[in-house]
């Protein structure tokens, strides 16, 4: 641990940003921060996101403790609240190592109150801090072999701000600096809480349509509605199955079956669906908005649809009883309605196939 002492200056230079995380988005930070002319100094727990970010040109460190003292500016592009704990404050973390003139931005998806512990915790440091969330589903169009075009969302003190202001610049195609620390992440809850909800009515108007005989392109169409395509799919079918989503092999068109729909979970017990990965933005949103009294009945039904339907797939997978939708996740939450309202059939097979040694799909 290093002494307080005083802040940094806000026009010192940063040359060499380490980044810790390089899986679904962190991929990506790479390659804009080369091309920024930045020196990238990766670490990831996975070996092959690691591989693969030196393949696109950084330098891999042993831990995040190691990515600390060998960066100016260190990004955190981790996926869970619990895995931005981990690193900042593990034995091998961001804290042991952070001294003064370095500055730390949180890429995920935190709440508001564990940015303003950091942010303490750096400055105690003579270091700052600046929580930073993000889509990428904001203006601009993906480039450079479809890398994403992100829009960020950064909280905290106007100096560290600017000492960090160039990095943000190379990672996002815009971004918006809110003063005062957290105020990213809220920012990113409410991102979440309309998509959820927009994502809930597409769903659900959609099913409605399919349930009644009409088929929901058509009114996508005749009204321009802005519907994604997966919600406008063929009806449910029962025979489809969630092998093709389970197996991890190769389907007919060449899709990895692993990638469609399920993990391992944490502890490696068993298959997870892929709702559990996102889950944790949406259950954020919520714990924000009833910190600050906001009142989001469109949300929370949004929310626990998401969670009614994993809860449901799961008591699926673990039986190995074959599903309608070998796409389930949570932006296909046509899923989740069907999973809702026709239950019947599937629970009534279940009830057939229990103690019984073959189970064979129909």
């Amino acid at each position: 641990m290093t002494s307080t002492v005083d802040k940094y200056s806000a026009t010192s230079d940063i040359d060499t940003v380490g980044l810790i995380g390089a899986g679904r988005a962190g991929q990506w930070f790479v390659p804009k921060l080369t091309r920024a002319g930045y020196e990238t100094v990766v670490f990831d727990a996975d070996p092959e996101a690691a591989a693969d970010a030196v393949d696109r040109g950084a330098v891999a460190a042993d831990d995040p403790a190691d990515v600390t003292t060998r960066a100016d500016g260190i990004v955190l592009c981790v996926p869970t609240q619990a895995a931005v704990e981990t690193v900042m404050e593990g034995s091998d973390g961001v804290l042991e190592a952070l001294d003064s003139g370095q500055v730390v931005v949180d890429t995920g998806t935190t709440t508001p109150d564990l940015d303003v512990y950091y942010q303490g915790e750096c400055h105690e440091r003579g270091a700052g801090y600046v929580d930073c969330g993000m889509t990428r589903h904001g203006p601009g169009e993906s480039q450079h072999d479809q890398e994403p075009a992100y829009t960020m969302f950064v909280g905290g003190d106007a100096d560290d701000y600017e000492r960090v202001r160039p990095v943000i610049e190379a990672l996002s195609y815009e971004h918006e600096f809110f003063d005062g620390i957290g105020n990213g992440h809220v920012v990113k809850a409410a991102v979440v809480l309309r998509a959820t909800c927009r994502a809930a009515m597409a769903a659900e108007v959609s099913e409605f349509l399919s349930n009644n005989g009409i088929d929901p392109e058509r009114i996508v169409d005749l009204l321009g509605w802005e519907v994604p395509s997966p919600y406008l799919d063929p009806p449910y079918v029962t025979n489809r199955g969630f092998e093709r989503a389970m197996s991890g092999n190769d389907d007919d068109d060449g899709d990895d079956g692993e990638a469609r729909g399920f993990r391992v979970d944490d502890r490696g017990a068993r298959p997870r669906l892929r709702t559990s990965d996102w889950a944790k933005d949406p259950a954020i949103a919520l714990a924000v908005a009833r910190a600050s009294d906001s009142y989001v009945p469109m949300f929370t039904a949004a929310y626990q649809t998401t969670l009614l339907a994993e809860n449901y797939g799961s008591a699926l997978a673990d039986r190995d009883l074959e599903f309608g939708d070998p796409e389930w996740h949570l932006f296909h939450l046509r899923s989740a309605y069907r999973a809702l309202t026709r239950p019947q059939e599937e629970w009534r097979r279940l009830d057939r196939w229990a103690g019984t040694d073959d189970r064979e799909h129909e």
